[in-house]
């Protein structure tokens, strides 16, 4: 295919799949080609259909396939013609034979039937005392052929899983994209000769030079005067980085081979471009290599074949799409600052604008209100015939002209238009350079205004036809609507929907463009239920009904029934069929964790965006998703929805709640109708409608409520912290801009606080929410795809108590006594990691506590080392002090120097650790028979540091502390009292691997801080985590 990339860029462009066949899943972008194309088909084709291959020289071929097409244009005019000259022109087509031989179980099992066919033969032949023997043979020999087969069944199927994760783990995103199925696929099946024949007919103009016909002023009239002009200086440097900086960096890159990647990572070359992108300016003479395009054929359906079934996808050169992003963007601009797009009619193209979902949801609106008031109402879904490939550019050059365009700019614009060029590759073939003489190329970055400009000049004398239908609300919305080319038409009649189709079809042709009738429908109601027989034209051409078949406008489906009752159907059949893929993926379930997270979820955003969904579906489907779940987590199905989503739990997982996702995108959909810049929808009150147990403008009113509230109580003092702590991390309400408003609204309505108060409810496994002084684990997706299955698994069912211990057996049913096996007293899950005297003395507990020690212990001397390293004294921990009135505080910096911890302070520390042999308190410190796990002191500074760590169940890490503080409070007093500067820090971590609020303080105070001190806690969590595990493995011996 002629626009192959690298591997490392192969999901941003050209995918070599199968062959011939594309797929496509479309995204607007502001400044790239148009991602996510994946082609099937040729993996090493070249455009240059014309130039043979040169063969590679032996130990030279290292070259990877699916090398960039441009690449190769661009080092052909150096190495083809010496290369071919040298190796000669490689054979296409013919490479080594591959030959298929059967393996060793396939030979023995081809044996065994020979054996078997002699044998029955052999059996017809023999009498009836040989035929007894026969039998058992020939019984023998099935056997081992059924043991052969199913050994081999087991090789084949395990090769299968292997080779699905192995794609998997190589690009999860595009697995994932291909097991759940593309929404638009196909394989264009047509020669060189056709598909050469379509894009002449195509982009092919013979009336191009022939200007348009001038018109009457009173039916087209010319815009007014702009009031500002258009900025024609020299392109800014601050222009040229804001568009760089907008691209995706992996976008496809053109012919020149260059991506946008380069002028990110190389601010000096970007500096070097603008340079040369002001020369260019300044001449107004535009480089050949930016009118060339390479483009792609991509499928507009499902299961697309002829060529009229698929699109172009044009690749440009990166820095013509610079130079016209900034120019676009300046058009953009003097078309809105002078009111020459209505917004409240032409939404596309119009950035911030979501077009999408406030036309859809006023026409959602209007068919509502017509059919609860039985009132009238007239619907007309246009679309135009290959829109963007048949715009005349003499419309452009008219619309230009119209809107005042200075000349230069114009003429620069003209000059790009004259000289484009574009060809496809597909199946194989290249074909010749076409010039583009009527249309925009897709992937074109100037291409959106300049339609969006010709688009006004059609729809413009429509508009003073008829008038628009009116909301409930008195709102009376505009009688055409339009997003790029979906032109809406809404009237409160038939006889106005006349009107305006007779104005339409008459600008439509007037600027040499048609409209598709067969592809329009209709919808007419009269006194609120749906009339079919009003007939309606365009261009002379009869509109279908919606009642002969639905449409699909801007993401939404409209049907006969008026409501979104097949579309709620379809939504559900949809989640049912990902969950059933992803369930026969054969990949290990954590893998299908991720594939729902990524995969099947995003698709199930925007149904739930757009369509009437009930709450009480999207729980049902969640009950269905949580089922999968927890079965590929490998948890007991038991296990609290709660333990799956809560993101306020000791425990979170790195999974969203559907229910929640559902709330959150329909509040965010509520705000943005009633935030909307066009007037005609903020003040239409659209509602949007979530059936009778939730409703998204409520939500969003009680959210905005509290977020109110909580200003006026201000911050809350939680803790030990002192008044006003925790102030310059809360956004607040009356100083957010509208954007974080919105966000801070889609966090209050998900509710944490209700599941919270849901899991206080839960006996045993909310247990968690009495946890004192523990800090929160959170479950990153590189822990949940890289641990041991078993590890994840032991870690949730110890959090939440569904391990199968002698209590819990009981309590399910599955056992009569709840004894512990060692030591006969209740078996519960705390009494086998924590409080079981047998395996006390059989040293369980105390190796899980040496284990977690050594961690600490080493994380304190690396520190210490690195300390020695640096070679600098500096001050020990600073506590913060009050600070007088008219005093001036210390500066930030200041005091980030300072809180640097108390091994700073000091460069012969000596540490000492309860490990191995048995710990003995220094003599010259204090005399004393205790033992604390860490001992950390300095003679030149006369400094001790005391570190005791117990390893308690959860719930007691409270009492833990208080009893080892009221234990080492005597030795600690002796040794201040003897002129030692002590510091004392009882520590805990949880049995399940859960840190103590101590020992993060602790680290902190030592000077472990930072990443470091995020690492060694994770150290500690997993270490605590395995010990227990094996501690829950050896529950029942007494080795």
């Amino acid at each position: 295919m002629g626009c192959l990339q690298r591997q490392k860029n192969l999901d941003q462009r050209a995918r070599p799949q199968g062959l011939g066949e594309t797929e496509e899943t479309q995204r607007q972008e502001a400044h790239h080609s148009p991602q996510g194309i994946q082609v099937r088909g040729q993996q090493t084709a070249s455009t240059q259909g014309s130039i043979p291959v040169v063969t590679e020289p032996v130990g030279q071929s290292d070259q990877e396939p699916g090398v960039e097409e441009a690449e190769e244009l661009r080092k052909a005019r150096v190495k083809w013609p010496p290369g071919l000259e040298r190796f000669g022109e490689k054979e296409l087509g013919k490479g080594r034979p591959q030959i298929n031989q059967p393996n060793r179980r396939e030979r023995e099992k081809q044996r065994i039937r020979k054996d078997l066919e002699a044998l029955r033969k052999r059996w017809k032949e023999a009498s009836q005392e040989e035929r007894d023997a026969l039998s058992s043979l020939r019984e023998e020999l099935r056997v081992r052929l059924r043991s052969l087969s199913n050994a081999e069944r087991t090789r084949k199927k395990r090769r299968q899983k292997e080779k699905k994760r192995a794609e998997f783990v190589s690009n999860p995103f595009r697995f994932t994209k291909r097991l759940l199925g593309a929404k638009m696929s196909g394989r264009l099946t047509c020669s060189k000769e056709e598909a050469e024949s379509y894009l002449q007919k195509t982009h092919g103009d013979v009336e191009r030079e022939v200007p348009l016909e001038d018109r009457p002023k009173d039916e087209f009239p010319d815009p007014e005067q702009p009031t500002r002009e258009l900025d024609c200086s020299e392109l800014k440097l601050a222009e040229v980085k804001d568009v760089i900086r907008k691209a995706r960096a992996g976008a496809a890159p053109g012919p020149s081979g260059i991506i946008y990647r380069i002028y990110k990572k190389c601010p000096r070359l970007t500096r070097r471009l603008w340079s040369l992108l002001k020369v260019v300016w300044r001449k107004k003479k535009l480089p050949q290599g930016w009118k060339k395009a390479e483009g792609v054929f991509c499928p507009k359906q499902e299961n697309a074949k002829g060529i009229e079934q698929f699109r172009t996808i044009s690749l440009l050169s990166v820095e013509g799409k610079i130079f016209f992003a900034v120019l676009a963007k300046r058009l953009l601009k003097y078309m809105m600052d002078n009111n020459y797009i209505d917004t409240s009619i032409q939404k596309g193209g119009v950035p911030g604008c979501s077009g999408c979902l406030e036309h859809t949801s006023i026409l959602s609106q209007l068919i509502q209100e017509a059919k609860a008031g039985k009132e009238d109402l007239a619907i007309v879904w246009l679309d135009l015939q290959n829109a963007y490939g048949s715009v005349p550019h003499q419309l452009i050059k008219v619309a230009l002209e119209k809107y005042y365009v200075p000349e230069p700019v114009r003429l620069l614009i003209e000059q790009y238009m004259d000289g484009l060029m574009i060809r496809f590759t597909v199946n194989g073939y290249t074909t010749s350079w076409q010039r583009l003489q009527k249309g925009i190329i897709t992937g074109c970055t100037i291409s959106v205004i300049l339609f969006v400009a010709a688009m006004n000049l059609v729809m413009k004398p429509a508009l003073g036809q008829a008038r628009g239908p009116k909301t409930d609300s008195g709102i009376r919305q505009r009688p055409l609507k339009a997003f790029m080319d979906d032109l809406t038409v809404t009237t409160e009649s038939v006889i106005s929907a006349r009107y305006v189709l007779r104005s339409l079809s008459k600008a439509a042709s007037w600027a040499r463009m048609k409209f598709k009738a067969k592809k329009c429908r209709k919808l007419v109601m009269r006194r609120g239920k749906i009339c079919d027989k009003l007939q309606l034209e365009v261009q002379g051409e009869r509109i279908p009904a919606i009642a002969e078949q639905p449409i699909k406008s801007l993401g939404k489906k409209f049907d006969v029934t008026l409501s979104d009752k097949k579309n709620i159907e379809e939504f559900k059949q949809q989640m049912r069929d990902g969950l059933e893929a992803i369930e026969n993926s054969e990949l290990p379930g954590r893998y299908k964790v991720w594939c729902n997270q990524y995969g099947l979820l995003p698709r199930a955003v925007w149904p739930m965006t757009m369509y009437d969904i009930p709450l009480t579906v999207v729980e049902e489907v969640e009950r269905r998703v949580s089922r999968h779940l927890r079965k590929w987590l490998g948890v007991p199905p038991g296990l609290t929805s709660i333990g799956l989503y809560s993101k306020t739990a000791k425990l979170q997982l790195p999974l969203t709640s559907m229910e929640e996702e559902y709330k959150v995108t329909k509040a965010r959909a509520q705000l943005m109708l009633q935030e909307s810049r066009d007037e005609l929808v903020s003040q239409a009150g659209v509602r949007l409608r979530s059936g009778k147990k939730w409703a998204a403008a409520e939500a969003v009113a009680s959210a905005t409520s509290r977020l109110k509230h909580r200003d006026i109580v201000g911050v809350v003092a939680q803790g030990r912290r002192g008044f006003g702590a925790g102030r310059e991390g809360t956004q607040r309400w009356g100083t957010a801009s509208p954007r974080e408003r919105r966000e801070l609204i889609q966090k209050e309505v998900r509710q944490q606080e209700v599941r919270r108060s849901r899991a206080v409810s839960q006996g045993v496994q909310g247990a968690w929410t009495r946890w004192e002084g523990v800090r929160e684990r959170k479950v990153m997706w590189n822990e949940l795809m890289y641990s041991e299955p078993s590890k994840i698994r032991f870690l949730l069912k110890s959090v939440y108590d569904l391990l199968p211990t002698a209590a819990n057996l009981k309590r399910w049913r599955k056992k009569d006594e709840d004894k512990c096996e060692l030591c006969g007293k209740t078996g519960n899950l705390s009494h086998v990691l924590t409080s079981c005297p047998v395996a006390l003395g059989k040293g369980r507990y105390t190796w899980r506590h040496n284990q977690v020690l050594k961690v600490i212990a080493s994380a304190v001397e690396e520190q210490m080392t690195e300390n020695k390293v640096k070679g600098k004294q500096r001050k020990g921990l600073q506590f913060i002090s009050f600070v007088k009135e008219g005093w001036k505080g210390k500066s930030k910096e200041k005091k980030e120097r300072e809180r640097i911890g108390i091994i700073a302070s000091a460069s012969d520390w000596s540490l000492h650790a309860d490990l191995g042999k048995q710990l003995a308190f220094p003599a010259d410190i204090i005399d004393t028979n205790l033992r604390p796990d860490l001992i950390l002191f300095s003679r030149k500074t006369t400094q001790v540091v005391l570190i005791e760590l117990t390893v308690p169940w959860e719930d007691r890490m409270e009492e833990a502390n208080e009893r080892k503080r009221m234990k080492y409070q005597e030795p600690v007093s002796r040794c201040r009292e003897k002129g030692w500067k002590t510091w004392y820090f009882p520590v805990e971590v949880g049995c399940r691997g859960f840190i103590g609020q101590t020992l993060w303080k602790a680290l902190g105070q030592l000077g472990v801080a930072g990443k470091k001190r995020r690492e060694v806690t994770k150290r500690v969590t997993k270490t605590t985590v395995d010990a227990s595990l094996w501690v829950w493995t050896l529950r029942n011996t007494t080795q």
